[in-house]
């Protein structure tokens, strides 16, 4: 009732204002001059009503802005001025939230957070006066070893009236946060913000499919507008596809500060909410296998390069993933310098290109079984039908019977009289050149249909897996030769992409998809590296289902005769004898071995040697397991590829 007394003690005390005893005054005096006969008031000239009406007019146009403006600050801008008043009085820090941890299916961690401390800066709230400001740098400056100009500069870079948090030092020690935290009641518009970093722990050899996290960008910032842009956020890999799963929900405290910025009483604190967290179908014991295998496949072979790649078959689940070289991801998640971004980014074996999902090669022989199933279920051949091969096809050119092109099969002397089965178990180029694209008399499957049933594999289209880069491949067609290059599609373009050379190139990830339906019965799926997304107290916010983009891609008689061919090649044929021998379980395969464009196709006079390939599944009656090995510019896919899928295939099966 305090207001209400102080305005009674007004009203009974009320004496005229000086206003008012103003206007009393000309009162008296305007009497006087009526009533009286001063010469001196009765000469003046009365002003003309023109004056009076611009007087009036201005007077009500100053009033008019006035009452606008008022009613701007009142009515329209109340809510914000109210808010802007009370940000004098009440301070809000914020509380990052943790990321959500990432596990392999077996629960084992491969991404956590680690502390780090951040000192930002609050522009708006920093003192207005220079040499305070100043004070306050140069205080900074000797805790954190560092200029205060440069401090000046960071915490200014935005204007004194901007109202966001802006990073002055980041990555500092903990000895430091604590120091300054030391001084924070002296600090106004510095704060120490505890800014969690990622800690991956994988070793490298998953860093292109966990990808890494880094400071928000103003590109993203402008699509996440409710991120602080001195947040952390998903770069690339799981961490960018599943970001709005990884990531929480932050908390605030609340302080009551004086007049000059002090904290003078608690208010209130949110807790942040942590980010889910992530499980992957990755087995992180199966990954380090896999790229141990690798990299001693790559080190004999004298290459630079590879990947590996293990699903299962039945789901679409990635087991393992390897690029080799890898890279640490840690060195991104703290904020990488400039040597260490170089030596990566100027490093001849490119370790920063993820080769599963983006790098596009010529397959070589890997693509038979494809070509076979075309070939089985267009009926252009049977399990009867029989090449003889010679080691060699020679076509006379159509407009001039003089031009003959030789087109050579890998075994000079041939390997005579081969069906679809032997035709696979021992890689005939002959057999397929000829179911192809026919031969003298004999009619191919043809380019268009042989396109048709390469698309219907997965081939010249992106996998869809849930990682967001992924590159498409290529299959050549009569009409894209024509548009690319102007010259029409020949015979010999047809022979090319029936063994899987010439323009057509493929992803490793689309090949060993590809695989897994052979090994299914037929279904091809998108692939999936992560299993379930789960709360930050275990429960399953939701499961990641497997999504069939096709099934029955091919007839189970053909796949018979295709799975006949892909055993006999692991018993007794390109890939014999070391799986057989090793692997406790039966296991199927195909062996490929692809010039690059740098070799031409007789394979004279290469500047590098052949890709080295080899898919595989297993057990082959009842397959858990699809796998595709590369080791790039290394030589023959039984050579190189074949030893590396031994060893994680002979792991794999063995007792752990």
């Amino acid at each position: 009732m305090k207001i209400f007394g102080d305005f009674y003690d007004r009203a009974i005390s009320f004496k005229p204002s000086k206003r008012e005893q103003s206007v009393k005054t000309s009162e008296d005096w305007s009497a006087a001059v009526m009533t009286g006969s001063s010469d001196q008031v009765a000469g003046y000239d009365s002003l003309p009503i023109a004056f009076f009406i611009v007087f009036a007019v201005a007077t009500l146009g100053v009033a008019i802005v006035l009452f606008a403006r008022l009613a701007n600050l009142q009515i329209v801008n109340g809510r914000q001025s109210t808010a802007l008043a009370a940000g004098n009085r009440v301070r809000s820090q914020n509380i990052t939230a943790p990321r959500g941890t990432i596990y392999d299916r077996n629960g084992q961690v491969v991404a956590r957070n680690v502390a780090n401390y951040d000192l930002t800066a609050m522009p708006s709230q920093l003192p207005s006066n220079a040499t305070d400001r100043q004070s306050q740098y140069n205080l900074l400056a000797g805790l954190l070893r560092s200029s205060p100009a440069e401090l000046k500069a960071k915490a200014e870079s935005k204007g004194l009236k901007y109202s966001q948090a802006v990073v002055v030092a980041e990555n500092v020690d903990r000895d430091t946060a604590l120091n300054i935290d030391e001084y924070q009641a002296g600090l106004r518009g510095f704060s120490i913000e505890v800014n969690p970093i990622r800690e991956y722990l994988d070793g490298g050899n998953l860093s292109h499919f966990l990808g890494y996290t880094g400071r928000i960008s103003a590109e993203e910032w402008a699509q996440y507008p409710n991120y602080r842009q001195i947040d952390y956020i998903g770069k690339s890999g799981l961490e960018q596809s599943y970001e709005q799963d990884l990531k929480g929900v932050d908390g605030k405290e609340q302080t009551a500060v004086d007049a000059s910025g002090q904290p003078i009483k608690y208010l209130a604190k949110i807790e942040p909410t942590p980010g889910n967290g992530l499980i992957l179908s990755i087995d992180k014991n199966l990954q380090a296998k896999a790229y141990e295998a690798l990299a001693a496949g790559v080190q004999k072979a004298g290459a630079k390069a590879g990947a590996a790649i293990a699903v299962n078959p039945q789901n679409g689940q990635v087991l393992a993933a390897v690029n080799y070289p890898g890279y640490d991801n840690n060195l991104f998640a703290k904020g990488i310098s400039q040597a260490d971004y170089s030596r990566l980014l100027n490093d001849p074996s490119k370790p920063l290109f993820n080769r599963t999902l983006n790098g596009s090669y010529p397959i070589g022989s890997t693509i038979k079984p494809f070509i076979s199933s075309a070939a089985l279920d267009e009926k252009v051949i049977n399990a009867s039908t029989i090449v003889d091969d010679k080691g060699k096809l020679e076509v006379q050119n159509q407009y001039n019977p003089s031009i003959v092109y030789t087109f050579k099969g890998w075994e000079a002397s041939g390997l005579g009289p081969v069906n679809v089965v032997k035709a696979l178990t021992w890689s005939s180029d002959i057999f397929f050149y000829v179911v192809g694209g026919g031969y003298q008399g004999f009619k191919g499957v043809g380019p268009e249909k042989l396109v048709a049933w390469y698309k219907k594999f997965g081939f010249g289209q992106k996998t869809n897996i849930d990682i967001k880069s992924e590159s498409n491949g290529y299959v050549p067609t009569p009409a894209t030769k024509q548009q690319k290059t102007g010259e029409p599609w020949g015979l010999g373009d047809t022979y090319n992409i029936s063994i899987g050379q010439g323009d057509f190139l493929a992803t490793p990830m689309q090949l060993v998809m590809a695989t897994a339906a052979i090994a299914n019965g037929g279904t091809l799926y998108e692939p999936r590296v992560a299993l379930e997304v789960r709360s930050p107290s275990g429960q399953t916010v939701r499961k990641i289902e497997p999504v069939p983009v096709r099934q029955n891609v091919v007839s189970s008689q053909a796949l018979d005769l295709i799975r006949q061919g892909m055993e006999q090649a692991v018993a007794a044929g390109t890939a014999c004898c070391s799986i057989k021998n090793e692997v406790p379980v039966q296991v199927a395969g195909k062996t490929g071995t692809a010039e690059t464009s740098s070799q031409g196709f007789d394979g004279k006079n290469p500047t590098t040697k052949p890709d080295a390939w080899f898919v595989a599944y297993a057990p082959a009656k009842n397959p858990q397991i699809a796998m595709v090995v590369l080791v790039e510019n290394s030589g023959e896919g039984a050579e190189y590829s074949v030893p590396v899928t031994n060893e994680i295939l002979k792991w794999y099966f063995s007792p752990r």
